[in-house]
């Protein structure tokens, strides 16, 4: 199918590349190779390890990797989970996903879980291929025709090849992440008025 959207898990890709290493790298880090963290059989299980300093190791071994990607879809996960996470860490996928090229239906459902995450469990609404397919208005109709539809599943997918090679040459890397730090609060105060003035942008008609 390679892709049936451009939200959050909404492509074979993120499933088959993303989540599969976030995964991987977290049974690697928590020593348990039944681990993962999307669609997860045992929720309480998997939130506590993430919660015991897990989620913060992982994140600070994707910044030196300096894998944006990752960065941001570690969140994603842990945010459905309701997973606790602490403002600095937020913070920093903040500013990861301000630098990061993402299709912005995406990228709009993730600023809306980073404003309104309160800890408990997040629902991003996306819709599965299953509810896709079933929706009143299939992508086909809207973009004239399965070939059309085809055509921009393809670009989709090139797109995000693209994003992965400019992401693993990006000269800028993310500072890594350091525990129990507390920004100023004038600096709390520019991020937080820059990323009203860019949530704004991006949700204008």
């Amino acid at each position: 199918m390679g892709a049936w959207g451009y939200g959050l898990f909404q492509s074979d890709n993120e499933f088959d590349v993303v989540v599969s290493d976030i995964d991987e790298e977290a049974c690697k880090l928590a020593k348990d190779p039944k681990l993962t963290l999307f669609n997860t059989k045992n929720k309480k299980r998997v939130v506590k390890k993430l919660n015991d300093g897990l989620f913060h190791d992982l994140l600070q071994l994707f910044v030196r990797k300096e894998w944006n990607h990752g960065v941001i879809y570690l969140a994603v996960l842990s945010m459905q989970l309701g997973v606790r996470i602490l403002a600095t860490d937020l913070t920093y996928v903040q500013q990861t996903l301000n630098r990061t090229p993402m299709y912005a239906e995406a990228k709009a459902q993730v600023q809306k879980g980073l404003d309104g995450y309160k800890g408990e469990p997040w629902d991003f609404e996306s819709k599965g291929i299953v509810e896709t397919a079933n929706a009143s208005s299939s992508p086909e109709e809207e973009s004239g025709g399965a070939n059309d539809w085809e055509k921009q599943m393809g670009r989709m997918n090139k797109d995000m090849e693209g994003w992965k090679a400019e992401e693993a040459k990006d000269p800028k890397p993310n500072p890594e992440p350091k525990p129990h730090t507390q920004l100023p609060q004038e600096e709390k105060e520019r991020i937080e008025e820059a990323v009203k003035s860019w949530f704004n942008f991006q949700m204008a008609p």
